[in-house]
């Protein structure tokens, strides 16, 4: 009897096709690895260089330029003069985005509460003639553009 079922278990072939997947699927796996260890330098040195390209870009600015109409209110009060204005406008042309926004939302607020000296009303504006240039903020929103 026993050597009866032993014979019947040689001579079935169910469950021959599940060892054939199994082998096609381990088979499948070792390529995938193997393509993965043959990509993995190629594609480490690629996002190397990517990044450093991105990082050595400089988004172009040159569009932001003095504008003197900008300053007309405070030329007309005598608190600056367009040579002083213009250094006021590419200080405020070196400052990043990030910096202008917190400037002009403390210089605003300052504004608004009456603490601010003609030299810093003139800073405002030059950070915000910059500011509208770079279309971070709107002209309509900073009304010291065009009036002191």
């Amino acid at each position: 009897m026993i050597t009866s079922n032993f014979m019947k278990f040689l001579r079935s072939e169910s469950g021959a096709i599940t060892v054939d997947w199994v082998v096609l699927t381990a088979a499948v796996t070792g390529m995938a690895l193997a393509a993965t260890a043959v990509v993995e330098g190629g594609i480490s040195d690629l996002a190397s260089d990517l990044e450093a390209q991105l990082r050595t870009q400089q988004v172009s600015d040159a569009f932001v330029t003095f504008t003197s109409t900008h300053f007309d209110a405070l030329y007309d009060a005598g608190i600056v003069t367009e040579e002083v204005a213009e250094g006021l406008f590419d200080t405020a042309n070196n400052m990043t985005n990030a910096e202008l926004l917190t400037a002009l939302e403390d210089g605003i607020l300052a504004y608004n509460d009456g603490g601010l000296s003609d030299n810093e009303i003139a800073e405002l504006v030059a950070m915000a003639s910059v500011a509208v240039q770079r279309n971070i903020i709107d002209a309509d929103d900073v009304g010291l553009v065009s009036t002191y």
